[in-house]
């Protein structure tokens, strides 16, 4: 999976279609408890499946998806877009519920009305507007389909299996019909929104002067950065770092009398072929130098000089803390990313359409439900904080040891890039630059506008071909 399991769990408690507990009928009282249904690009119905059992069990998706793969060539790639897509993919590759011919010409997505409510990592890998080969396709033509159908629930509820099946025949035919008379219009209007929304977007970005090779690189930093898994607390973590350092300690020692026996054997003589050795001195020798400077990274890392006696700080409680208290500033910095380009959706938002406010009013609620655990994460890490600077007034730490800065809980949802957050004094090597993808706002706009104008682009060519 390109996205941790824990954003993958955030994202299934946030939505009820990802609960399969969840009952939207009773099976009690009704023999079908809802449909579902596998639309194409023009919004036109595939197949349907009505529901049996309480909420959106899986195996209903599975078996539209493989009733498809049936009936289209075996060279055809097949995006699907789902309002819980990345679910979907974490079953299907975890439990092998789709052959591995089919998973590999299938590329998950996100519904665009639903992206939002997901996990920040998990909108920048699955959203169709992040994701290449979704050009302008939305994955909202269920909702239309179900808008329609909407007034035949009263009806349907009460009536038999069979009259149900004959009713819904009929209706997704005339839906049928009447779409394909005005399907010439569906196509202008779409070739007509793909050309303007491409305009505007090819404007602007050029108003920025950033050549898109530079766009593309922070792009995939970013994705890089903020799909990356978060380090946890650990009371072992330490003790497990100190352990990497000696063990590579000793690795750099082989490496040396490796190297040492080599120089000795062409001294005595005892090299046959003087070929052969160049290249087994070339490689132990490069092998040194990577496992030696890994050693000094690791050991800058700790804050610990190359003479300290790492035996003697396996258990040491400094060490044990501060490196708890990094772990959980990167965990803070990176939910604080998160909230941050989530908020992006609320501000640059300028339509009042009511999918749009159903939207916003999503967002708003996700982002205010994360609040209190990063409020939690930054009342922890000040504790550490307090306990890492009464080790120093106690003469406990370091000798030179700097107490690290406390997060200010009043304000921390207003931080900026010039924060102090994003700096690691006195837990070790400290946070690199603050990336442009994040303090550049030049860039960042930047990369949206990019990443339209690659959408729009995909679109024209799948409608040139239509």
């Amino acid at each position: 999976m390109k996205v941790p399991v824990s954003v993958l769990d955030g994202c299934r408690d946030s939505f009820h279609a990802a609960d399969e507990k969840r009952q939207k009928a009773s099976t009690q009282f009704f023999a079908d408890t809802g449909l579902m249904a596998l639309l194409c690009h023009h919004d036109r119905v595939l197949w349907m499946v009505n529901m049996t059992s309480a909420g959106e069990k899986q195996h209903y998706a599975l078996s539209l998806l493989k009733k498809l793969f049936e009936n289209v060539p075996s060279t055809m790639t097949v995006g699907l877009l789902y309002d819980i897509g990345c679910q979907l993919e974490r079953s299907c590759r975890k439990w092998g519920l789709l052959e591995d011919g089919i998973l590999s010409r299938m590329k998950f997505g996100i519904s665009v009305f639903h992206a939002y409510g997901h996990q920040w990592p998990c909108q920048i890998v699955y959203h169709p507007r992040k994701c290449a080969g979704f050009g302008l396709s939305d994955g909202e033509g269920c909702e239309q389909l179900w808008s329609s159908l909407k007034m035949l629930i009263p009806t349907l509820r009460v009536s038999g299996y069979h009259q149900r099946l004959f009713v819904l025949d009929n209706q997704i035919r005339h839906i049928h019909d009447k779409s394909f008379v005005s399907l010439g219009q569906w196509l202008n209007k779409k070739w007509s929104l793909c050309k303007s929304k491409k305009a505007v977007a090819l404007e602007a970005l050029h108003t920025l002067h950033i050549d898109m090779k530079t766009l593309q690189q922070e792009w995939a930093a970013q994705v890089d950065s903020q799909t990356r898994p978060l380090p946890r607390q650990s009371k072992n973590k330490g003790s497990e770092q100190l352990a990497h350092i000696l063990a590579l300690e000793k690795t750099v020692q082989e490496y040396k009398s490796h190297v040492e026996q080599l120089e000795k054997d062409l001294i005595n003589d005892h090299v046959n072929d003087i070929i052969d050795y160049d290249l087994q001195l070339t490689s132990a020798k490069g092998l040194l130098s990577k496992a030696a400077q890994a050693l000094r990274q690791k050991k800058s890392a700790l804050g610990v000089s190359a003479q300290t006696d790492l035996h003697l700080l396996r258990n040491n409680k400094w060490l044990q803390t501060q490196t708890n208290a990094h772990a959980l500033k990167i965990r803070i910095r990176e939910q604080l990313h998160q909230r941050r380009f989530e908020l992006e959706r609320l501000e640059q938002s300028y339509r009042s359409s009511v999918n749009e406010n159903h939207i916003q009013s999503h967002v708003e609620s996700s982002i205010k439900q994360r609040e209190p655990a990063i409020s939690k994460l930054v009342t922890t890490y000040n504790t550490l904080c307090d306990e890492l600077l009464g080790m120093i007034q106690l003469q406990k730490a370091p000798p030179g040891a700097i107490p690290p800065c406390p997060i200010p809980s009043k304000g921390i949802f207003q931080l900026d890039v010039d924060s102090d957050i994003w700096q690691d004094v006195g837990l070790g090597e400290g946070h690199p630059d603050t990336p442009h993808w994040l303090a550049d706002e030049a860039v960042r706009k930047g990369i949206r506008l990019m990443l339209e104008v690659d959408r729009c682009n995909e679109e024209e060519r799948r409608l040139s071909r239509e």
